[in-house]
């Protein structure tokens, strides 16, 4: 019977710890609803109509509502921000298919490859210092603009939501999930 009671505790447990894509959907969610002078990053994945390119790609919160925006050609009235808040909160996949090119260009498409990401990723160990920042709750780092988006883009796939305070100009931010800003 203490057997039963154990593994029924064991799955209990496991039932309570957050799949890694609940902890990334929360991210990007938080993105979306961010306001203000610092922008949150998050990663989706956009399909180029135009080429058939599929990719991962990480942008602002706000630069995804523009693309949007674009792509469905909605107004920018009360009524059409919320609806494009709308597409972008209910894609829980946050997989995109755009066709217009403003839309395509706004959510920064070509701004940098999958090999920029790749050898940024052999250079930086991310996984250190994904836990120094989960250890000090705090983190930042001056980069250009194409350094900001790749970090913020592996940090996001490990869990970490970054984001740019546009008032101090290429500084990239942790953003502590359980505090506001």
């Amino acid at each position: 019977m203490k057997k039963i009671g154990v593994i029924l505790l064991i799955l209990i447990s496991f039932s309570f710890k957050k799949d890694q894509n609940d902890v990334l959907y929360e991210n990007y969610v938080k993105a979306i609803n961010q306001n203000g002078t610092v922008q949150f990053f998050l990663v989706i994945n956009i399909k180029n109509l135009n080429t058939n390119e599929v990719r991962e790609i990480c942008t602002k919160g706000n630069f995804l509502q523009g693309a949007i925006h674009y792509e469905y050609n909605i107004p920018y009235t009360e009524k059409g921000i919320l609806k494009a808040y709308d597409i972008a909160l209910k894609n829980k996949k946050r997989y995109f298919e755009f066709k217009n090119d403003s839309a395509i260009a706004n959510v920064g498409f070509k701004d940098y490859s999958v090999n920029d990401l790749k050898k940024l990723e052999s250079r930086i160990n991310f996984n250190l210092l994904v836990n120094k920042i989960k250890k000090n709750k705090k983190w930042s780092s001056y980069l250009d603009d194409k350094d900001l988006t790749l970090y913020a883009h592996a940090l996001f796939n490990r869990g970490i939501l970054t984001g740019e305070n546009s008032c101090m100009g290429g500084s990239l931010i942790y953003v502590d999930p359980n505090r506001e800003l």
